[in-house]
């Protein structure tokens, strides 16, 4: 039924005929606004039963302004209207072979097995009514694939490749689950929707479709297939007459075969050699963090749900910062980034931050963005040992410090480096020594140090800013793996008027809670940089454990494979961050929680290994051919122009070409020039008396043709 053989070359005669042909009933619309020519007449009849030859080619036969459209029922189609609404659909809908792009989104093609009629028009967000979800169902048209719409537009299928597609059972089943998240209805014309689990007899002619339809449903639910299978021999006792034993084994097997294959986690491109698929449970988050994120998103005059949920992170971040570990020492300080276009919402990320805190009683986590040198970062650190910054423009003030040798800010940048790994131990500035010091002085330089520093970062940045910073060697520097990059790739809306509301109790009290103290002695080591003090002991049960112990196997391998990019720096931190995030989790599950439970590990190592892939692919891709590439190039040409003598180490550092670059820009370029096989360290004897030395030698690139 689905192997449809066509393009969009072919009429609008030929497409139909092809479609009847796989078993499809057609029906013709006019192209300029898609409704049944007039001449058609009355279409009822093909909800039920397929045209003839005959009347396909009288209704297509030399006309170009008809398209072919497909009567629905058997399977189903979600029709996503607007690239905000593909979005929605992406996240929250099953993964399905079939998708088809049209001119303004996206049609999911499913099977129906509990008959879910068309529901035309409904808003999936009441906040935002561009975001349009349709159900084509029961009785509903879908122009069907490799029609060309007024436009121009070719309804193209998107196929996922090895998922083998003949009829609708091989599509995954829309259930009443997925109506309810596209309708927000829980009834079908006004009747409440039920589902095939029955013990009701069923006569002949009707057994087998049931029969599948109830393994599908028990199968999907997760129940075990034994347990599917011994329901269906008691169902199937009560049939007149009952089906062969065999025959309902065949079924249970056929139907968990099909379960199987379909859910398949879809394959999104996410580098040259690896497929990553979105987490679906990416934006529900456990406990109270899910309630920020809902706040957020209700009062944004943009919503941006990926930014939004790095708001909430970030104040669960803050807000357990320097009282809770977990047992493998990890703290909860975090560092985001979010990006997006400008104007579009990153101001909400703030707005979030501010109101929550504030609403809670503590502003005294809040911290302005003046991390203008080393100096002001220790001198904050000093006074807010446990703080949150929000930094708008974040990506201009990497590019700035690279453009300027601004020393000052780029020292401020390797404290943020150094504090997001002291969350254990005591920063103190480089030039306080406690080597030889008195005690007198030695206490002197320890009040200007803080034990357990616990800073929170919030980055904004639009998506130039920050993809221009990275080309000044900020990938391998070891500053952006210690964040979790997101970035928004919804397109530019107009702002909605929202009145602004203030966050619920249940958040408020969450933060306070989370914060309380025991006693007096407790609150002064809490907030005294100096003082140190015992914090809360969180322990990750052992199906955390396996589960980060699994994760550390797989970065290995996926570094070695990136070595040659120089991106595996990117993937160093992240079974760390996974650890930080989930000690915030589990907090935002149960604040007197003592246990670290696997389901809350998970989240947040799928949610960290998503974005830390993702970051490594737009660095691919946008890095690549950026400026760094351009002095790559620039480098390789200067080694090449040396010939077999090449160039010292010690040279480097006295020609103009380096000169003009950051030390580690060239240490960058010179190991992703070894490891792309350009260049290699020789033993060289450059004079006719004395040792040979190390010099870097371009390979001939012509020694590699045979």
């Amino acid at each position: 039924m689905f192997n449809v053989k066509a393009t969009a070359e072919d009429s609008a005669l030929d497409l139909a005929l092809a479609y009847a042909e796989s078993g499809f009933s057609v029906v013709p619309l006019q192209r300029h606004n898609k409704v049944p020519p007039k001449e058609l007449g009355s279409w009822e009849r093909f909800k039920s039963e397929q045209p003839t030859e005959k009347e396909i080619t009288k209704w297509f036969k030399g006309r170009d302004d008809l398209v072919v459209a497909l009567v629905t029922g058997k399977f189903l189609v979600v029709d996503a209207d607007t690239p905000e609404a593909v979005i929605w659909a992406a996240n929250n809908l099953p993964v399905t072979p079939l998708k088809v792009a049209t001119g303004k989104g996206m049609h999911y093609y499913y099977n129906n097995p509990e008959n879910f009629t068309t529901y035309v028009a409904r808003r999936v967000a009441d906040y935002d009514p561009a975001k349009l979800i349709d159900i084509r169902g029961v009785g509903g048209l879908i122009i069907a694939p490799y029609n060309i719409h007024a436009t121009g537009v070719i309804y193209e299928p998107q196929l996922i490749e090895d998922w083998e597609l003949h009829d609708t059972n091989d599509l995954p089943d829309f259930t009443k689950d997925h109506w309810v998240k596209v309708t927000g209805a829980d009834k079908i014309n006004g009747k409440p929707i039920s589902t095939p689990l029955s013990l009701e007899s069923v006569s002949e002619g009707g057994r087998n479709d049931t029969a599948a339809r109830i393994a599908g449903y028990l199968i999907a639910k997760g129940l075990n297939v034994d347990f599917a299978r011994f329901f269906l021999h008691s169902w199937n006792r009560n049939n007149k007459p009952p089906l062969d034993d065999t025959e309902i084994d065949t079924t249970v097997n056929s139907i968990m075969k099909t379960h199987e294959r379909k859910n398949q986690a879809a394959p999104t491109y996410i580098s040259k050699n690896k497929t990553l698929s979105e987490p679906k449970d990416l934006y529900n988050p456990p406990g109270i963090i899910k309630d920020i994120f809902e706040y957020s998103e209700k009062i944004a005059q943009i919503p941006q749900p990926a930014l939004s949920m790095q708001s909430a992170l970030g104040i669960g971040s803050v807000v357990a910062g320097r009282m809770y570990r977990t047992d493998m020492n990890n703290y909860s300080s975090l560092y985001f980034m979010c990006i997006a276009k400008s104007g579009q919402g990153k101001e909400n990320t703030k707005t979030v931050v501010e109101s929550v805190l504030d609403n809670a009683g503590h502003m005294d986590l809040m911290a302005g963005d003046g991390y203008t040198s080393s100096g002001a970062v220790y001198s904050l650190l000093r006074h807010k040992p446990t703080h949150i910054t929000v930094m708008d423009e974040f990506g201009k003030r990497l590019e700035s410090i690279a453009k300027s040798s601004n020393s000052n800010k780029e020292d401020a940048l390797q404290v943020l480096m150094e504090s997001w790994g002291r969350c254990h131990g005591t920063i103190r500035p480089d030039n306080y020594s406690l080597m030889n010091m008195t005690s007198k002085q030695q206490k002197e330089a320890m009040d200007r140090s803080t034990i357990k520093p616990a800073i929170t970062l919030l980055g904004m940045s639009v998506p130039k800013n920050f993809y221009g910073a990275l080309s000044t060697g900020r990938i391998v520097d070891g500053f952006l793996n210690r964040f979790i990059v997101v970035e928004s790739k919804l397109p530019r809306v107009v702002g909605k008027m929202v009145p602004f509301i203030e966050p619920s109790h249940n958040v408020c009290e969450w933060v306070r809670k989370v914060r309380e103290t025991k006693n007096e002695m407790e609150e002064l080591s809490k907030n005294n940089a100096e003082l140190d003090f015992k914090q809360r002991v969180l322990i990750f049960d052992s199906d955390s454990k396996k589960l980060l112990t699994n994760l550390a196997y797989k970065l290995i391998e996926e570094q070695d494979e990136l070595e040659k990019t120089g991106l595996e720096v990117l993937l160093s931190r992240t079974r760390e961050k996974a650890m930080r995030l989930a000690l915030i989790c589990a907090l935002a599950d149960n604040p007197k929680t003592n246990i670290i439970r696997g389901d809350v590990t998970k989240w947040a190592i799928d949610y960290v290994y998503y974005y830390d892939h993702l970051l490594v692919h737009n660095c691919e891709d946008k890095v690549a051919g950026s400026e760094t590439e351009g002095k790559i190039k620039q480098v390789l040409s200067f080694i090449r122009s040396q010939g077999d003598i090449g160039i010292s180490k010690r040279d480097i550092d006295r020609r103009e070409i380096f000169r003009s670059m950051k030390s580690y820009e060239v240490k960058e370029i010179i190991e992703r020039l070894k490891n792309s096989g350009e260049i290699q360290e020789k033993d060289i004897k450059v004079k006719t008396t004395g040792r040979p030395t190390k010099r870097i030698v371009a390979i001939d690139p012509e020694f590699f043709d045979d």
